[in-house]
């Protein structure tokens, strides 16, 4: 079976390619969010035969907004010509499998005075992503578990007082498309296939009566 995975929830884009669960070329660059040529550009340079593929899979955050999005609807648009199968996977799954510790939190930098977390056994999910308030975090992670984040950089003071990398950390395309195919392999389905936003939606009203 052969995958193409993409992963762009973090401020490190990846997309790889794997043959039966080993990945055979993969790419990753650091994002420029005033646009996302850098994930074209590394699509054209991987030459891929898109027929060949045989299923199409995507990280679906949490993190960042615009890239999740962009992420499911490149997918989308690869998959669709032929219909070949999609999988969407959480990236702190990925993430997780690259550290590869028997408890992982997963915290992220959902702004507005909050964070997100999920704890993965492994690189399976023991508790759901949870969006919080600073102060919650403490009661969240599990004294034995290794935090790690991928805003590492802007969550320094408040990840001090658990055991963790001093760096962050990012899931890559490669670790997922990997993930996947272990999944695949175990009859395990996709996740809902849509980004795995924290904060609800926002509606702003019209500033012009319709």
């Amino acid at each position: 079976m052969k995958i193409f995975a993409i992963e762009l929830s973090s401020r490190f884009g990846s997309i790889a390619v794997l043959e039966d669960g080993k990945v055979i070329r993969e790419m990753s660059w650091e994002e420029n969010f005033k646009n996302r040529q850098q994930l074209f550009d590394s699509m054209k340079e991987l030459e891929s035969d898109w027929d060949s593929i045989d299923l199409f899979a995507v990280g679906r955050g949490p993190g960042a907004f615009s890239g999740m999005r962009i992420g499911f609807t490149v997918i989308n648009a690869l998959a669709a010509p032929l219909k070949k199968p999609v999988y969407a996977l959480n990236s702190g799954a990925a993430l997780a499998a690259q550290i590869g510790a028997e408890k992982t939190a997963v915290v992220g930098d959902a702004r507005r005075n909050k964070v997100w977390a999920g704890i993965f056994c492994g690189s399976e999910m023991e508790k759901e992503f949870e969006l919080m308030e600073f102060d919650k975090l403490a009661g969240f992670i599990p004294a034995d578990a290794l935090a790690v984040s991928p805003d590492q950089d802007r969550l320094t003071e408040l990840l001090v007082d658990f055991q963790g990398l001093e760096k962050p950390v990012y899931p890559t395309a490669g670790k997922l498309g990997e993930l996947v195919f272990q999944r695949l392999e175990n009859g395990i389905e996709s996740e809902p296939f849509e980004p795995l936003y924290m904060h609800p939606p926002v509606f702003i009203a019209p500033r012009f009566p319709a």
